[in-house]
């Protein structure tokens, strides 16, 4: 099935996805570097949150989980030449692939990369912090409870939040499996369910090159 999915990714990249040299340039650079490709989203993921941000003409974005920037530089592309977005990476090592990554793009937007755990960064940032417009959480999932509600503190009515990797090939449905990033998972489930400053919201499980997985997205109240 893998090998399927996979391929129906490429079919749907082949004819939808126009080739991008800044977003080749980034992947070769992190593969180059023997940084593994599984941990950024697939390029027709990538379109998505792209067409997220373009649908709600957002300017100021936030992510948590930078890795390679690869995301990142889906995100600031898909914003006005004077948008912002604040990306947030844990891993050391991570972070300079990323800022090396931002770099050589060069891309007109104005892109923030800090280190740190994402909750401390994020607890310390001004009170007078402007409201983001869209946020995407793609970091560590223990913690996906504690993103949530940081990310609706910093969000404005309309703001989109999604968080990536929710499904986890169906280990959530899995009653054995109490490890803490499925346990975070299941935790982000039942505080969204009745959530006072969410709207609505949903997940959709997804297959494709990256596996058997899937998206929880809310918009704020």
């Amino acid at each position: 099935m893998q090998q399927m999915w996979s391929d129906i990714d490429h079919y749907i990249e082949s004819h939808l996805i126009p080739e991008d040299p800044i977003l080749t340039q980034t992947l070769e650079n992190t593969a180059a570097h023997g940084f593994p490709d599984h941990l950024a989203v697939a390029a027709n993921q990538g379109m998505l949150l792209q067409m997220l941000i373009q649908m709600n003409k957002c300017k100021r974005v936030l992510e948590l989980g930078t890795f390679a920037a690869y995301s990142t530089i889906w995100l600031a592309r898909a914003l006005p030449e004077d948008g912002y977005i604040l990306t947030i990476e844990g891993r050391d090592t991570h972070a300079a692939m990323g800022q090396e990554n931002i770099e050589r793009a060069n891309l007109p937007q104005t892109i923030e990369l800090k280190v740190g755990r994402a909750a401390d960064i994020l607890n310390a940032l001004p009170e007078n912090t402007e409201a983001f417009d869209f946020i995407f959480v793609d970091a560590d999932k223990q913690s996906y409870p504690e993103y949530l509600e940081l990310s609706l503190n910093l969000s404005h009515s309309g703001t989109v939040i999604v968080l990536d990797n929710v499904i986890r090939a169906g280990d959530i449905m899995n009653p054995e499996n109490v490890k803490p990033s499925i346990e975070g998972i299941r935790q982000m489930y039942q505080a969204m369910q009745n959530h006072p400053k969410i709207l609505s919201c949903t997940a959709l499980q997804t297959v494709g090159s990256k596996g058997h997985d899937g998206f929880a997205i809310a918009i704020v109240k």
